[in-house]
């Protein structure tokens, strides 16, 4: 097939200025092997690529780089792509609509997307919504409530949760705008933030828990389900007047509640028309079971550690889920993968070039505009736990030393 594939940071935010170094890694990250993924099963893929990005040469192997300056030219790229390609893939934040709204531009033309239909991605994109949906199935969620930022009283967040709760945009990814809370004092801040970060006119207050925060990676077809691996996810969840963040992750995690896991994401999966292609469910691992917190109806950043040590092309799995309502026979894992981003300075073009020769460097620090820092993205694979974490040690070491 000729496929066309947008990953937002490198062909729409970058462009803008809007994006930060960690979402630009595991963007490029995940463009990249999806790009590897699917030349390897034998099909023509193109990009969108910023002109601003482009001039790093960054190692991708696409049969065609479609240049572009800024997102009404990356939309305007997709319109026209539209023309010749047999299939599109967005990777893309569900903020502001971004997902829902490109996916839906892709099918209103007519053309296969390898995503979740557009209508199921803005209903689960809401957190409101979500949380509304799950609750009335009797799945286990945190307790949440939805509170305006022009109408929030410090007393109904006070008399409704025991400190620390959680602060979280309605449709922020990641970590954006993510804050926990340990007294009172800290609440407007943490709704400072939200604003500042996402411009959200609502918010979730949600209580904390305790465990190993977790995400579930399944292929759906839209009828059928599979769970492919349970994923360790390593997250800093820190005060408001500081940045949490994501900074990487471990598969497969071997915990006692693997297959409760499964089961819960397979039934979160149910309640929801249209989920299709790759869809994450992310958890929390309590004393009492896992409770859900999030479903991503998109590719997430898990994806480069699984695509590495699955044995069927994962990228292409996704195309047969979506289109041949096909899924894998099998899920034999070969191994454990673990991968992290590393905060570092910018890297000029000469050292770029260099970093560019390691294989374990997924994504290489680009200079950001508007960031004094660079953020690379490694990733490695091995017969063990422990030994891929210690080979991610020497992996981070060995790109510090370049730099």
């Amino acid at each position: 097939m000729d496929i066309l594939i947008y990953e937002h940071a490198c062909g729409g935010g970058f462009a803008e200025g809007a994006v930060s170094p960690g979402i630009l890694a595991e963007g490029f990250g995940m463009l990249r092997l999806c790009v590897a993924n699917l030349k390897a099963a034998g099909h023509r893929v193109s990009v969108v690529l910023d002109e601003g990005l482009s001039r790093f040469n960054p190692p991708i192997e696409a049969d065609c780089v479609i240049p572009i300056f800024n997102f009404n030219d990356a939309q305007q790229a997709i319109l026209k792509a539209c023309t010749d390609i047999d299939a599109a893939y967005v990777i893309a934040p569900e903020t502001g609509g971004t997902l829902h709204a490109l996916v839906e531009l892709i099918e209103q033309n007519g053309v296969p997307t390898f995503n979740s239909r557009s209508n199921a991605i803005r209903t689960v994109s809401n957190k409101a919504n979500l949380y509304k949906v799950l609750k009335a199935n009797k799945l286990k969620t945190p307790k949440t409530i939805q509170v305006n930022v022009a109408q929030y009283t410090k007393e109904a967040i006070i008399n409704e949760f025991d400190f620390p709760v959680v602060f979280k945009p309605i449709d922020g990814v990641g970590c954006s705008g993510l804050s926990i809370v340990e007294e009172a004092s800290q609440i407007e801040k943490a709704i400072e933030k939200i604003d500042a970060e996402l411009a959200s006119e609502t918010f979730m207050v949600q209580e904390y828990l305790k465990g190993e925060t977790v995400s579930v990676s399944l292929l759906c077809t839209g009828t059928k389900t599979l769970p492919v691996s349970l994923n360790k996810q390593n997250i800093t969840l820190l005060a408001p007047n500081e940045t949490s963040a994501y900074i990487g992750g471990a598969m497969p995690f071997g915990h006692k509640m693997k297959q409760e896991a499964f089961e819960l994401a397979e039934a979160v999966i149910s309640c929801f028309s249209g989920l299709k292609g790759y869809v994450g469910v992310d958890m929390i691992l309590t004393d009492t079971g896992p409770v859900v917190v999030d479903v991503n109806p998109r590719l997430t950043t898990s994806f480069i550690g699984l695509s590495r040590i699955t044995d069927f092309n994962f990228a292409d799995a996704i195309t047969n889920a979506t289109l041949k309502n096909s899924l894998p026979t099998k899920t034999t894992l070969s191994g454990y993968a673990c991968f992290s981003k590393i905060e570092m300075p910018k890297a000029n073009l000469d050292v770029l070039d260099n970093l560019y020769e390691i294989p374990e460097l997924v994504s290489p620090p680009f200079p950001v505009q508007d960031s004094q820092t660079g953020c690379a993205l490694i990733s490695v694979e091995s017969n063990s736990w422990d030994e891929a974490y210690r080979l991610l040690e020497e992996a981070k070491k060995h790109v510090l030393d370049i730099m």
